[in-house]
């Protein structure tokens, strides 16, 4: 008599499986060819890395209990293969074989620049003025005003005319960072206080642009002048999804089951708001780098993970820092979710070329780490 199969790889189960690996199949074509933002494909591309985690696992079960569930999921991950570099550059040597876009710098005299990015959180200014961590804004200011950048792209930029260690432009300035650039440059010299996304830079800024998403969220620009050369630096800040998981955790904690459904009602609200106007603002920052008549690096608070379509809409136009020089997994966000990386550098291989990446998560001051970008200019 035959044995009949303890663990079948047909009927309900595998039927389920099969479904999940066309699910794969679908949020790997819409992260690789990003043909659309709308928010339902935002979900999709979010789960890309969950996702391969889950095929890792039915690799591992299949390979003990169904080899033919581990041979479906052990295909997902292969073709998972142009997402793992976005998720850690362990096979950085191997993919850089396939480089078309490497060429020779143009002298070993050629200028090296190195860009920060950081969101400063306001510089904690509300703490500070409640006393309720006075210390940590100052040393914040101080670390900002003292890391070795030539350029400082900062979201949540905060100064004040009048307020006593805020007065933050002049300190810049006579940090060695005399030209900036603000997301309200027109209105900002005439208030008291600014917030925003700011540019602070070691060389002259010839041209600058703007642009507003929402409050403190937008894009500004700025030309730099670096000897002979003229190079773009962009400085963005996407809406903020604004999702806090704390109400989820005590939800879960309390089993309070009424209490989560509302939380995650919430969650979803907010993650579908981001990606609608994520999808709107991905348009103006296209442009900006389309337009440039210099070459350019793009820094900034995504507010979206690697699997995104902003994301993938910029990484059809320019490299990625730290896909290409960075280390680990690059998690650039302190709090919950905390194992995400938001905040990027991008730039044109044509005209840098990188020499080295770096996330600081040794700098704990505000809710992000700041990254660090060093570039050889090639033109």
């Amino acid at each position: 008599m035959k044995k009949k199969s303890s663990a079948p790889s047909t009927g309900f189960f595998g039927l389920l499986h099969r479904l999940f690996f066309g699910y794969t199949l679908l949020a790997y074509l819409l992260c690789y060819f990003v043909p659309t933002g709308h928010w339902i494909a935002g979900f999709v591309m979010l789960s890309v890395p969950v996702v391969m985690l889950i095929h890792f696992i039915f690799v591992v079960f299949g390979l003990v209990f169904r080899r033919r569930l581990a041979r479906l999921s052990a295909v997902a991950l292969l073709l998972s293969f142009p997402f793992w570099s976005r998720t850690s550059p362990v096979l950085r040597p191997l993919l850089r074989s396939f480089d078309k876009t490497k060429s020779a710098s143009k002298s070993p005299q050629s200028p090296i620049l190195t860009v920060m990015s950081y969101n400063v959180m306001s510089f904690d200014v509300l703490r500070h003025l409640d006393n309720i961590a006075p210390k940590n804004a100052l040393d914040l200011i101080e670390w900002a005003k003292n890391a070795d950048a030539d350029v400082k792209c900062f979201q949540e930029f905060y100064t004040h005319k009048t307020r006593p260690n805020f007065v933050l432009l002049e300190e810049f300035k006579k940090a060695g960072y005399p030209y900036y650039t603000l997301l309200h440059p027109k209105i900002a010299p005439d208030e008291e206080g600014f917030l925003g996304v700011a540019i602070v830079s070691k060389y002259p800024i010839v041209a600058r642009g703007e642009q507003e998403f929402e409050n403190q969220n937008g894009m500004v620009w700025a030309d730099l002048k670096i000897k002979k050369d003229t190079i773009r630096v962009i400085n963005v800040h996407f809406r903020s999804m604004v999702v806090r998981f704390a109400g989820l955790k005590e939800a879960y904690k309390d089993r309070d089951y009424q209490d989560g459904k509302k939380e995650m009602k919430w969650v979803t609200s907010r993650l579908k708001y981001g990606f609608e106007h994520h999808a709107e603002e991905i348009k103006s920052i296209n442009a900006c780098v389309d337009s440039s008549p210099h070459p350019v690096i793009l820094c900034g608070d995504f507010n979206e993970t690697p699997y995104s379509y902003t994301y993938g809409q910029v990484r059809q136009r320019l490299n990625n820092a730290f896909e290409d020089a960075g280390t680990g997994f690059g998690f650039s966000y302190r709090n919950a979710p905390k194992y995400i990386r938001i905040d990027n550098q991008f730039y044109d291989p044509k005209a840098f070329e990188i020499q080295s990446f770096k996330t600081r998560n040794d700098i704990l001051y505000s809710d992000h780490f700041p990254i660090f970008g060093r570039y050889k200019i090639k033109f």
